[in-house]
């Protein structure tokens, strides 16, 4: 993880492979600590959901069924977790005696909290009070998508529906609903063009690269950016290296971004995603070519830009390791610019970018970007081991010679 510094010019040695160990050895410590501490505890939760009520567990009920006292009443809740955009999100749906849904709880969960303000906010809960249980709870079909947070819809959906329908024997109600489809629309299949079109630029003729390229730049802007708001980020990488991993199903774009960038990197040795269809980037190069200035970094600011990046990188998976939760480690300001929810420390890194990015080409993919300098260093690996694999066959090649005797 850690940049190697180079042999300097008087011949004095640089290297220090220690601090490569111990950062690749503390990132290990930080995922088993995280997943030994962060173990949810149902049982706590829905006391602080129903801090007034008794709650006692049903044996031998499919899932995690409570009964629930409260306020001289009896319900049923019933608990499921699904996959959203960041990780899993638990649910706890309170279920009257009439079979029908009385309220509905976030329990946990590892979304962004701007989005899941949004979502305790406006309307999107309202939509399961009073259904049935054995009801198809379908995104796109009877329940409607918070703008902006497909995924996370999508996930609270499913989870919401795992549990409600987890419950229909306990009301002997039948298994009349219609399960979700293969979710693939006009999205899904322009971001798989998208990916097409960035693995193809170089057999694109030169007479029609600078259009083309500008035509690529408009279209991850506008379709990336602002349309799917499917910037990758450090948070993806983290749910990826948590398996964290959402249905194929009910997620198929968060594969193809996924794998279409990891994929290039792995097979192709191309990192198409930061060259060419990162919005943010295409904005940076945008506003720097509106400045018409060009400072030039000095080699010596280089190579400590270079422990600048790795640490930030380091830093954020440790954050995401440790809590478990992707969105924590991840400070980039996608989300702010695309769809206008900022928190914390995003609201000083977009304009400092911004800013940047007039005077510096490409300052927040050389300074700050976690994710670029993730793939980047896949990238590296990726030389290095073919390297390795190409030395060794050499070597047993001559081997192989050595042996064969001559005539």
């Amino acid at each position: 993880m850690s940049q190697r510094f180079s042999r300097s010019a008087n011949g004095q040695a640089g290297r220090l492979p220690w601090l490569t160990v111990a950062s690749w050895l503390s990132l290990v410590i930080a995922f088993a600590v995280g997943l030994v501490w962060q173990q949810p505890n149902y049982q706590g939760l829905l006391q602080q959901a129903f801090p007034q009520g008794k709650l006692t567990r049903i044996e031998g009920a499919q899932g995690d069924q409570y009964r629930l006292e409260q306020q001289g009443e009896t319900t049923l809740v019933s608990l499921a977790e699904s996959q959203g955009y960041g990780g899993p999100m638990s649910v706890a749906v309170t279920i009257g005696a009439n079979g029908r849904i009385v309220a509905t709880h976030l329990l946990q969960h590892k979304e962004t909290p701007g989005y899941i303000f949004r979502f305790n906010e406006g309307k999107y809960y309202r939509q399961f009070s009073g259904q049935p249980v054995n009801h198809n709870f379908r995104l796109g079909d009877d329940i409607d998508a918070l703008s902006g947070a497909t995924l996370t819809s999508r996930g609270l959906a499913t989870a919401v529906r795992q549990a409600a329908h987890n419950s229909v024997d306990h009301f002997g109600l039948p298994e009349s609903w219609q399960e979700p489809g293969f979710d693939a629309g006009i999205k899904e299949l322009l971001a798989a063009l998208l990916f097409a079109a960035a693995l193809m630029n170089k057999r694109v003729p030169r007479q029609h690269q600078k259009r083309f390229n500008q035509a690529l730049s408009v279209a991850s802007v506008g379709l990336i950016g602002y349309w799917l708001n499917s910037a990758l980020s450090i948070a993806l990488i983290g749910s990826l290296l948590l398996g964290y991993l959402p249905s194929p199903q009910q997620h198929l774009l968060w594969y193809i971004m996924l794998v279409g960038t990891l994929g290039a990197i792995l097979f192709l040795g191309r990192n198409v995603y930061c060259s060419q269809l990162c919005p943010f980037h295409q904005i940076q190069r945008w506003l720097h070519r509106l400045s018409g200035m060009n400072l030039a970094l000095y080699p010596w600011l280089k190579q400590r830009i270079k422990w600048l990046t790795n640490g930030l990188l380091w830093l954020s998976l440790m954050l995401i390791f440790l809590s478990r939760t992707p969105a924590i480690g991840s400070y980039e300001p996608f989300s702010m610019l695309f769809s206008l929810d900022g928190l914390g420390v995003q609201w000083y890194i977009l304009p400092l970018s911004l800013f940047g990015a007039f005077l510096v080409s490409d300052f927040w993919c050389k300074l700050l970007c976690p994710l670029g300098r993730f793939l980047s260093y896949g990238l590296e690996l990726r030389a290095r081991t073919l390297q390795k694999v190409k030395k060794r066959q050499r070597i047993a090649i001559k081997e192989v010679g050595r042996e064969t005797p001559s005539r």
